[in-house]
């Protein structure tokens, strides 16, 4: 075949791509803006809160010509909540850099070595909120673990210190049902836990099972439609409530449990920010040091519930 043809084009051709960079890796981030951060107060590795912890044994009543009795006094004790340190550390080339002309748009689809650094900061964030959401007890602590009735945590047992320990249930039937629901808002609202729930935290698989009990879902009819709309089969997932608490849907988080708690008793903790060091020259290249140190506690666990086996 004579003339040009499509394989002589190499030369006149420059490969291209769409021109925004398309993220395939997931990251969580669920936990870092649903919570207040908190520094640690004074020196010291924990965050550490008070907790009055028995009552004046003294308190009785009386008749008339009764003796004073022996006098009685408060018990104090303090849950000592640790941090977890996170690093990760990037290196650049030098010929990466004359190649890449520091990220020139004429020379790259994207900017490559910026990414390293902030992909590389958005990676330890998961990394910290995916354990924030697990089931430690000890550094890294997890939500899972501060919801529950057994365990040592923040130096507390809770099996001998049962003013430290959530209320804990599994469903009552084989499946997950409204009642399940109402049995952990009962009893975890009751003495002696008195929480005053207005989250709920479960996975996006009950939200779906939840869907399907209709809960506080209008007038429970299966799909809303407004004049000059196509009917909406679905719902906003993050909307759902129960009484005042929002069940919202978390990535990561195990897909049979609902954990109850306030929302401003629960502390993400600070020890330190995320910081970059550079670690200077190594041969040609450059390389640096992403740190931080953070954490998660509840200032009063007794008012968070689990229910499991959803």
């Amino acid at each position: 075949m004579a003339g040009l043809v499509a394989s002589g084009l190499t030369a006149a051709l420059r490969t291209d791509a769409f021109a925004q960079l398309q993220e395939s890796v997931f990251y969580n981030n669920e936990v870092f803006p649903l919570f207040e951060r908190s520094s640690i107060p004074g020196g010291g590795s924990t965050f550490n809160v008070k907790h009055h912890v028995g009552a004046n044994g003294s308190i009785t009543t009386y008749s008339e010509g009764d003796a004073a009795g022996t006098p009685g006094t408060e018990t104090y004790t303090t849950a000592q909540w640790p941090v977890q340190y996170y690093k990760g550390v990037i290196q650049i080339t030098g010929h990466a850099r004359d190649q890449a002309r520091n990220d020139a748009t004429g020379a790259v689809f994207f900017p490559q070595i910026a990414n390293e650094m902030q992909l590389c900061l958005t990676a330890l964030v998961d990394r910290a909120s995916t354990d924030m959401l697990g089931t430690g007890l000890t550094a890294p602590v997890g939500l899972q673990g501060i919801c529950d009735s057994a365990g040592t945590i923040a130096g507390i047992a809770r099996s001998s210190n049962s003013w430290f320990a959530a209320y804990e249930t599994a469903i009552a039937g084989g499946s997950y049902a409204l009642s399940d629901l109402d049995i952990v808002w009962q009893n975890g609202s009751d003495a002696d836990y008195a929480a005053k729930f207005n989250l709920i935290l479960t996975s996006w698989k009950q939200v779906r099972l939840s869907k399907g009990l209709s809960i506080n879902f209008g007038s429970g009819t299966p799909f809303a439609m407004q004049p000059g709309q196509a009917p909406n089969l679905g719902m906003d997932w993050g909307a759902m409530t129960y009484g005042p608490a929002q069940i919202k849907p978390m990535r990561d988080l195990t897909n049979s449990v609902y954990l109850f708690m306030a929302r401003e008793e629960v502390k993400v903790l600070v020890m330190r920010d995320w910081q970059i060091d550079p670690l200077g020259k190594t041969d040609d290249s450059d390389k640096w040091l992403l740190t931080g140190a953070f954490g998660i506690a509840h200032l009063n666990p007794k008012h968070t519930a689990k229910l499991t086996g959803a």
